[in-house]
């Protein structure tokens, strides 16, 4: 019994003590100390953002890379500065845009920073957003933060479809809250995430408990890693559903398929009108999904790309097309390699060069 409250006790002092250092260090180092996974937060108004002025690690299998934000919680280029006296051009979509995976020095943004001294370039999008979070996000941007846009770039991917579909749903407040639990239960969860949050940030046990512990990908990308260099079906090691609704018949059938498409429509439609009331561009970027490329299927009949064209067709929207650039080889398997990361869907550095030239184009006519 001495053992077990000596023991307790000696946990209790080292918890105290790890938060009393935290609340004596600047959030300027503090914001250094971990990875990115501490400052992923929970977020009561748009279920999940990253946390602002952080400067930390992020792992994705074998690779590491840097991640910077600024104080509006967006990644940017270290010691990049918003210059007031330009006009800014906001990008808002998901990983893709975010960058997961990819250094900055190789992300389409840092690219066109190098390329244009116009405008401010500005990465608005986090992991496993969609267009309902997208419109929540440009109006904290606009209104709250009074960023002055002139054009938003905005990317919708396949894996939208799924998020708005099965996960993503506004509660009473207009809050977005994980679709199958009820307002009351997102209430209790947001408040014990409060708790999570404070310690993901706080706690160096907890910093150094996720860096040891937490998985950096799945079960299935961590097999494709290690055999990457011999794998000629990278398909199996995708999320296939996620990403394959365009083309597989079987998929689209599904009701999460018909309910992500009619929203994704409605937050498109709302995201519209509102940039419109604030004399704001809007410009749609379409790229071909890395599973629709494997499978060599006509990447002009996927019901995504079908779904943003003919919206983007009957509202006037300029809609910038990169499929045949992701496209150029009669290999699909060439295709992928080329401008995907390998065992993952997102671009690596060739495929960000493919958005930043049409991006440079459409800013130059």
């Amino acid at each position: 019994m001495k053992f077990i409250k000596t023991f307790i006790s000696i946990i209790c002092l080292v918890l105290i003590f790890d938060l009393i250092i935290n609340l004596v260090l600047p959030n300027s180092i503090k914001k250094k100390i971990g990875t990115t996974k501490n400052y992923s937060l929970k977020s009561e108004r748009f279920h999940h953002e990253i946390s602002n002025n952080i400067d930390l690690p992020e792992l994705w299998g074998e690779i590491k890379y840097q991640v910077v934000t600024n104080k509006y919680g967006m990644r940017i280029g270290k010691n990049y500065r918003i210059d007031k006296n330009k006009p800014s051009m906001g990008f808002m979509g998901d990983s893709f845009v975010y960058g997961s995976g990819i250094n900055y020095n190789d992300h389409f943004i840092q690219n066109l920073i190098d390329n244009d001294e116009n405008y401010n370039f500005l990465n608005l999008a986090y992991v496993s957003y969609s267009p309902s979070i997208y419109y929540k996000k440009l109006k904290y941007f606009i209104d709250e933060k009074k960023i002055n846009f002139h054009t938003i770039y905005l990317f919708v991917d396949t894996s939208d479809i799924q998020d708005e579909g099965i996960f993503y749903r506004e509660d009473k407040n207009g809050n977005i809250v994980r679709k199958w639990n009820s307002d009351e239960k997102n209430e209790s969860k947001n408040f014990k995430y409060k708790f999570k949050n404070y310690f993901k940030q706080n706690s160096f046990i907890f910093k150094f408990f996720e860096i040891f512990n937490a998985s950096t990908v799945q079960d299935r990308a961590l097999n494709c890693i290690k055999n990457k260099n011999s794998i000629s079906n990278f398909s199996k090691y995708l999320d296939y559903e996620r990403f394959g609704y365009g083309f597989d018949k079987k998929i689209q059938v599904e009701p999460w398929v018909h309910e992500g498409k009619k929203k994704v429509l409605f937050y498109l439609s709302k995201i519209n009108r509102y940039l419109i009331s604030k004399n704001i561009n809007l410009v749609l970027v379409y790229y071909p999904s890395a599973i629709e490329i494997l499978e060599e299927t006509n990447l002009y009949e996927s019901e995504h790309y079908k779904l943003l064209k003919a919206w983007s067709n009957e509202y006037k929207i300029k809609f910038i097309d990169t499929t045949n650039e992701f496209n150029l080889f009669s290999s699909g398997l060439d295709n992928y390699k080329i401008n995907h990361i390998l065992c993952d869907a997102h671009w690596n550095q060739n495929g960000h060069k493919i958005i930043a030239k049409n991006i440079l184009k459409s800013l130059n006519m």
